[in-house]
């Protein structure tokens, strides 16, 4: 395997990543640039990934005295877990992950789980998955929250628009931002951070790449209709992902909360809504993204290391929302019949 390393920054200053892959991408970067060693030492959460040319398993002697969880081995209280599993002509699917209860997580996976595993099928995830599921873990422990939206930022507010999948909230922040970029600073376009004041930008995630209206080449077109009808295709890559940077050249990585927006389908309306009902439609849009609660690894992992703390997570990812939505000055939703629609609502919402 290769022994150099690259280093990522898919959150600047909260999520570093460190790995011997080269163009490495997972949920919180498709598209994420190279960054020096600084800048990852200087993230809140540390991610080193190592893929491993031969086996990753303990010794015969310690495997023999250890716990058993599934496919999952560990000691209790050691910090680490092995997982195995027996795949086609006598390959193994193996890795191990180290500190999942500490803000320095260390996994190390073989070629073949690297390989073989890209996706996430009942109880075998790609490694991108189990990034992502202990990285959201590790984010309610140091007091943020990720959020399954995107986001404009407006004289230095920070404005963030959810929706459920495959509604719009993607094309209406990419939308206002290329049609207005000097107004509207991108802050997001499919997942952000927020420590129920502000928004944090996570601006590597790249699934703009799945529109039309934003990646106009005759093949994004083909790809995209072909794609709406053989819906498997959205789990293969063609072609390299471009990153926001090719699309929106203003940039904003924090601005403090000032409203919230929640697009839904249905006739043209705009309406306030309690905080109540937001909770209840944003706790249940993010809970329908993200999956730590029930990661196979980390529920394995806090069998045998209590301190992982899946219960907490839970319970300080639903406290941060409500101060989000509590910081917000307005909670609206944006109904239409047409997903073209939603950012000319809103840039007339924010006029008024």
């Amino acid at each position: 395997m290769n022994n150099k390393n690259y280093f990522y920054s898919p959150v600047e200053k909260i999520i570093g990543v460190k790995s011997n892959i080269e163009n490495f991408s997972f949920s919180y970067g498709m598209a994420m640039p190279y960054v020096n060693e600084s800048m990852f030492n200087d993230a809140l959460i540390k991610i080193t990934l190592n893929v491993i040319s031969g086996r990753v398993e303990p010794t015969a002697e310690e495997k023999k005295n250890m716990g058993k969880f599934h496919y999952f081995n560990s000691f209790p209280n050691q910090g680490e877990i092995f997982y195995e599993r027996n795949f086609l002509f006598g390959r193994k699917l193996q890795f191990k992950v180290a500190g999942i209860d500490t803000n320095n997580i260390v996994i190390s996976v073989n070629k073949d789980y690297m390989r073989f595993v890209k996706h996430r099928f009942m109880n075998i995830h790609s490694i991108g998955y189990i990034l992502t599921d202990i990285i959201n873990l590790r984010l309610m422990h140091n007091n943020l929250a990720p959020l399954h939206c995107s986001g404009v930022v407006v004289n230095k507010n920070g404005y963030a628009i959810f929706a459920p999948p495959n509604t719009g909230k993607t094309l209406t922040a990419m939308t206002l931002c290329m049609d207005d970029n000097s107004k509207y600073k991108f802050i997001a376009e499919d997942l952000a951070l927020t420590d129920g004041e502000n928004l944090f930008a996570v601006p590597w995630t790249s699934t703009f790449r799945y529109y039309n209206t934003v990646d106009s080449s005759l093949f994004s077109k083909f790809l995209n209709n072909l794609t709406e009808k053989i819906s498997v295709l959205e789990l293969l890559s063609f072609g390299k992902t471009e990153p926001i940077t090719d699309y929106v050249k203003d940039i904003s990585n924090k601005a403090k909360i000032k409203g919230i927006y929640i697009l839904d389908r249905g006739e043209i309306r705009n309406y306030d809504i309690s905080p109540d009902e937001a909770f209840d439609r944003i706790n249940t849009l993010d809970r329908y993204e993200f999956n730590y609660m029930r990661a196979p690894t980390i529920i394995a992992y806090e069998y045998f290391n209590r301190k992982t703390d899946i219960e907490y997570a839970y319970m300080r990812e639903r406290e941060l929302l409500k101060e989000m939505i509590g910081n917000s000055d307005f909670l609206k939703v944006i109904s239409t019949d047409n997903a073209l629609n939603y950012a000319k609502e809103i840039e007339k919402d924010l006029k008024e």
